[in-house]
């Protein structure tokens, strides 16, 4: 009877850390989309395979032959490295086979945490063997006093402390096991997103290094004799502490790893938004300036125009009365051209519908003028979409400054900017010049400044930003002479 009910205990004990090795994934490591349907399925497997195992090594003969040398535990711990290794592989076989994400990501989960099992297994083993030692001495010296009642029911006494000490170990064990993989998982949530791979080997150093001390603990722990067990603990007694305190640092390392490196790059997206917002502050001060010499102007020219049209009249009057009205009328002629020039430089190069949009398109024309970069427009800002001007702005500001900065450099260049509705979407889209080569990830999927300053590659994000707050994102392509970049923006409302 007091078989089965180990066996029963420790097959729920797997069970229930394999269910330990579920929480730990999910929401981390997504399943494969072919699996998505059986995710429940997928996680039952997981917990089945990982108790089907350990239940094998504890009542399989075969198992205990290969593994333990036919006896029902090994005879040195060292022999209990193999069965570790193995579980920790197929356990990251299935993972490998039905979930998806960075193959990295997986990999340090599985790892990480098959080391806070041990960790956390070796921190409580030496705290439980002295308290089970402290209870078998206190046993001992009763029936060394002639305890008549101790002497009589010593094995049954025995039986129910062994009972109640792996009772209690366990659920302290699985207790503090959920509390670590909890805070670790807490502190992870990022690994599913790009992280660098010095952000990995911070993370994964101390798992290793936490494995290795538990492998090398299960090498030297403890030996069977035909005579006696002999204990690492029993011979250097300073063991008892160094072992509880070294692996609760290792576990410690592990979780603080996460921290760190999550705190890290909190702060780090925290200073980029920082200068995304400046960036945007700019944005707008380029606008108010330029709205403000527009208005200047209009001033200026509504200030001048009485004195204009005196001085045409003056020119007029003066013409009908002198002989040499041809040389007047050319004056004439060079005055009101001067005038035009001066009107034109106050009119917008393209009207879109919005007047910041205006500014922003009309500033970027006369830079591309100016760079003798030709630069055409077929751009209409979508009312009707309910989509901000500003973050149109931004869009429109950072896109068109790539997009000058890249054709400047061209033998042959050009930009175009177009605009388009596709029933609720709004598509931008700048086209301009460009026989370089481009920047990016191992993915093909991100694109990288080449400027080495500081601040730069900050404009992508700033588009990316801004489309993400309109549901749309942002893509790009490039052609052997022509870069192509696509904004898509979900708008609040359909058009009618």
């Amino acid at each position: 009877m007091l078989d089965l009910f180990y066996a029963v205990f420790d097959l729920a004990h797997h069970a229930l850390k394999g269910s330990l090795l579920v929480y730990l994934l999910r929401e981390l490591v997504p399943v494969k989309n072919r699996f998505v349907k059986y995710r429940r399925l997928l996680s039952s497997g997981l917990v089945f395979q990982y108790t089907v195992f350990y239940a094998a090594l504890s009542y399989c003969k075969v198992f205990r032959t290969l593994f333990y040398e036919g006896m029902d535990a090994p005879a040195t711990s060292r022999l209990s490295i193999m069965p570790l290794c193995l579980s920790m592989m197929i356990t990251i076989i299935f993972c490998m086979c039905f979930y998806g994400g960075r193959r990295s990501s997986l990999l340090y989960l599985v790892f990480t945490y098959y080391t806070v099992n041990e960790l956390v297994m070796f921190t409580l083993h030496s705290l439980f063997s002295f308290i089970l030692r402290g209870l078998t001495e206190i046993l001992n010296s009763l029936i060394i006093a002639g305890n008549e009642w101790v002497l009589q029911n010593f094995y049954i006494i025995l039986e129910v402390i062994q009972a109640v000490w792996n009772l209690s170990f366990q659920i302290v064990f699985l207790t503090l096991l959920f509390i670590s993989i909890r805070y670790l998982k807490k502190n992870l949530s990022y690994v599913s997103r790009e992280v660098t791979p010095i952000q990995q080997l911070f993370l994964a150093v101390p798992s290793i290094m936490g494995l290795c001390f538990c492998v090398m603990l299960r090498s030297i722990l403890y030996v069977v004799s035909d005579v006696q067990t002999e204990f690492l603990v029993d011979n250097f007694p300073e063991t008892g502490i160094l072992i509880p305190v070294i692996s609760g640092l290792c576990l410690i390392s592990v979780i603080l790893s996460a921290v760190i490196l999550k705190q890290l790059r909190e702060s780090n997206e925290k200073e980029v938004l920082v200068e995304i917002y400046q960036n945007r502050i700019n944005d707008m001060e380029e606008h108010m300036k330029d709205v403000e010499h527009l208005y200047d102007g209009i001033r200026g020219m509504r200030h001048d125009m009485k004195n204009y049209v005196a001085d045409l009249e003056i020119l007029l009057r003066s013409g009908n009365q002198n002989e040499n009205a041809d040389a007047y009328q050319n004056e004439i002629c060079h005055y009101l051209d001067g005038l035009c020039d001066a009107i034109e430089k106050l009119e917008m190069k393209c009207n879109t519908g919005n007047p910041v949009t205006d500014v922003v398109i009309s500033r970027k024309a006369r830079v591309s003028e100016e760079k003798n970069i030709p630069f055409a427009c077929d751009f209409v800002y979508p009312e009707r979409l309910g989509i901000s001007a500003f973050d149109i702005s931004i869009i429109l500001n950072n896109g068109l400054d790539n997009a000058i900065e890249a054709a400047e450099k061209e033998k042959e260049p050009y930009i175009h900017l177009d605009s388009y509705i596709r029933e609720n979407m709004f598509f931008i889209e700048i086209r301009n010049s460009f026989t370089g080569s481009l920047n990016t990830d191992k993915t093909g999927k991100n694109l990288y400044t080449n400027k080495e300053e500081a601040g730069h590659g900050l404009g992508l994000k700033n588009m990316k930003g801004c489309a993400a707050g309109h549901y749309g994102k942002v893509e790009w392509s490039a052609s052997e002479k022509e870069f192509l970049l696509t904004v898509m923006l979900q708008g609040k409302q359909e058009l009618l």
